[in-house]
């Protein structure tokens, strides 16, 4: 009697396909370098500013007691306290003021130098000073048909030269700083990111 027996043929199993290496993730950037970047932003924006705000940073327009104008008539009321000099500014150095004192009698004024210092963005420029001795009303007039004049105390004047000293430095110091920060930032990381690669063990 004949035996018959069903043999399973197993089908040969599928070769195992090698495992894809991973493609290496990019690392982040890092934070240290993200904070020079913005540290360079900073000062960029912060040199931009200090540009378009100059001219009235720098020296601001002197405080005019009356409206500027080509042909001034200024009546100024004066007390104890606000005897001294005042100012006469102009956009060019022509023309000439004159002041007459309470007793009718005329004041006395000197003519400025071409000065160093301009103040305010339409650079006005001091061209006399009117002295001021007594209390009481003052008649001022200016004459000059082809600028502008304006009364102004001189305390833009007297603060000229620490004044533009202050924002030499500022214009200067903090671009530089900006800049050395930026630097010292970006240095800082790299030198860390270099010794982290450097700590990692070598893979053959």
């Amino acid at each position: 009697m004949t035996h018959c027996h069903n043999v399973a043929m197993s089908s040969p199993s599928a070769p195992l396909s090698p495992k894809s290496p991973k493609a290496p993730r990019e690392r982040p950037l890092r934070s240290g370098y993200v904070a020079s970047l913005v540290c360079a932003a900073v000062t960029l924006v912060v040199f931009g500013i200090l540009l378009v705000l100059g001219p009235w940073v720098r020296h601001p327009t002197p405080d005019f007691i009356s409206e500027v104008g080509r042909n001034l008539e200024v009546r100024l009321d004066v007390e104890e306290e606000d005897i001294g000099e005042l100012g006469v500014y102009g956009l060019t150095f022509e023309g000439f003021c004159t002041v007459t004192t309470p007793s009718g009698a005329r004041g006395e004024s000197h003519r400025q130098g071409t000065s160093g210092y301009d103040f305010g963005a339409e650079e006005w420029d001091l061209v006399q000073t009117l002295e001021i001795t007594e209390t009481g009303t003052h008649d001022i007039v200016c004459e000059n048909p082809d600028t502008e004049f304006g009364i102004a105390s001189k305390d833009v004047v007297e603060n000229a030269g620490m004044r533009q000293g202050l924002w030499t430095l500022t214009r200067i110091g903090l671009p530089i700083l900006g800049l050395f920060a930026t630097v010292t930032i970006a240095m800082v990381t790299r030198m860390r990111d270099r010794q982290e690669k450097a700590a990692m063990p070598q893979s053959h």
